[in-house]
């Protein structure tokens, strides 16, 4: 949770709990985009070289809109399978379940 201009008022509703709770942890193997998306991108545009950012960022766009929808409904239909791998191995890696 962010601390904003009201954090103090949550400090006295339930004490101790932001400073155990404050972030989630990081799990790019729960994340469409970092555990199949971004590979797939970085794919199609390896091995190139770009003159600007805004020539990486067309390219990018480009890459995007010829990535298959059937694919990225099979990777966000994947979630709940990796959710429950992740549950069963207790939040350690659990790729191997997969």
């Amino acid at each position: 949770m962010a601390r904003d201009r009201h954090w103090p008022s949550w400090r006295r509703i339930s004490p101790g709990f932001l400073d155990k709770n404050l972030w989630p942890a990081s799990s790019p193997d729960l994340n469409p985009m970092d555990f199949s998306v971004w590979g797939m991108l970085e794919g199609k545009i390896a091995g190139k070289v770009f003159a600007t950012v805004d020539d990486l960022k067309a390219a990018l766009e480009v890459a995007w809109a010829s990535i298959d929808d059937g694919y990225l409904r099979r990777t966000v239909n994947s979630v709940k399978k990796r959710l429950r791998a992740c549950v069963k191995a207790r939040g350690s890696n659990f790729e191997i379940l997969l």
